[in-house]
């Protein structure tokens, strides 16, 4: 057997293999482009629903202060309303708001651009800081406005968001 007919035989294998690999590259490309554009899409998905639950958080933190302080001062009868003027305003709606004492309690939705996942909310709690976590030892209404006496006398009245 000689030189030739080696190369010959090789040729001949090598052409009857080829003619069943045609295209296959091509098949592996399509599916590597749409295994990545399938990542990237649930990727993408995933950061919109975790910036929206940031959105929905600052929402009802907002409105629910906003509504607290309203509530407070006497600023309106329904402080619920100003709440949902707050949320608009931010980008979100309120899908609940209760009024407890001098506290408001807020529940705020935002939509967000992912098929499966209309929307994402959020609850935020405000209301006059009590006299025990200022540090004082008795509670009083002068003047339509809270008193804490003890040793250490705080600010007349904080608002700040419950969590």
């Amino acid at each position: 057997m000689g030189r030739h007919s080696i190369g010959r035989a090789t040729r001949r294998m090598r052409n009857k293999f080829a003619a069943h690999d045609a295209g296959s590259a091509t098949m592996a490309g399509v599916a590597l482009v749409c295994a990545a554009a399938l990542l990237l899409s649930l990727i993408a998905a995933g950061g919109n629903i975790v910036l929206r639950r940031g959105q929905a958080r600052t929402v009802a933190d907002l409105a629910a202060v906003g509504a607290a302080q309203a509530l407070w001062y006497g600023e309106t009868e329904t402080p619920c309303v100003l709440a949902g003027h707050i949320a608009s305003a931010n980008g979100g709606a309120i899908e609940t708001c209760m009024v407890d004492g001098d506290d408001v309690q807020v529940r705020a939705r935002v939509a967000t651009q992912v098929p499966f996942v209309r929307h994402v909310t959020a609850q935020a709690r405000a209301g006059p800081r009590p006299c025990a976590a200022a540090g004082g030892v008795q509670h009083a209404r002068a003047a339509g406005r809270s008193v804490c006496a003890g040793a250490f006398p705080r600010p007349a009245r904080v608002m700040q968001p419950v969590f």
